[in-house]
């Protein structure tokens, strides 16, 4: 099941013929009422006031993120797109049952995990459907610097390039939690500064 993403981005609505533009307001130009709107309109203007219509258009106000105040069902304040805390740290207590686990290169079940596969299976059981790969793992949410990340965030790992190579789950307090490398297991550790390339919030 895939947790849905609240305020997803739409593109703004275009035209579909790009022919096609706004007619223009006919006013009739003939008649006792239009040249009564002209002779007021003219008036206003000599006055040095301009009808409402003429007046320039206020900015809107921005209307604060929706999601500062949304709350999950059991009314946790959601630190995510559309994660709540607790389902974040159900996530983070899920990679940690499986500390000591052997790195596996392909493993997706605690009979031996990869990175991207550690990553997977812990947000699998809270019923968050992340791809398989790191790389893509990194373009299933928003990307921040580290510097932003927060716990529940996931970190990565990228070559020159820019293909991420390996990811991990963000603890906080510069700690993280992940299946490193072949010979090694399932743990957390400092995060590795060398070609951490950034966060990604889910």
């Amino acid at each position: 099941m895939r947790i849905p993403r609240h305020l997803e981005r739409t593109q703004a609505c275009r035209p579909t013929d790009p022919g096609r533009q706004a007619s223009p307001v006919h006013t009739r130009r003939n008649g006792p009422r239009g040249l009564a709107v002209a002779a007021i309109t003219a008036a206003a203007l000599a006055a040095g006031s301009a009808p409402a219509l003429a007046q320039p258009v206020q900015p809107l106000r921005p209307v604060q993120h929706l999601l500062d105040a949304e709350r999950d069902p059991a009314g946790a304040e959601r630190v995510h797109m559309s994660l709540s805390r607790s389902t974040v740290e159900r996530a983070i207590n899920a990679a940690e049952s499986q500390k000591g686990t052997p790195y596996v290169w392909g493993g997706e079940s605690p009979g031996g995990f990869d990175c991207s596969g550690l990553v997977q299976w812990s947000f699998e059981q809270v019923g968050v459907d992340l791809p398989r790969i790191a790389h893509d793992q990194v373009r299933a949410g928003d990307r921040i610097s580290y510097s932003d990340a927060r716990r529940g965030d996931l970190l990565y790992w990228a070559d020159s390039g820019g293909y991420a190579y390996h990811v991990a789950i963000y603890l906080g307090d510069g700690r993280m939690i992940d299946a490193p490398k072949t010979g090694d297991h399932v743990r957390e550790r400092d995060v590795t500064r060398y070609n951490l390339a950034g966060a990604v919030r889910l």
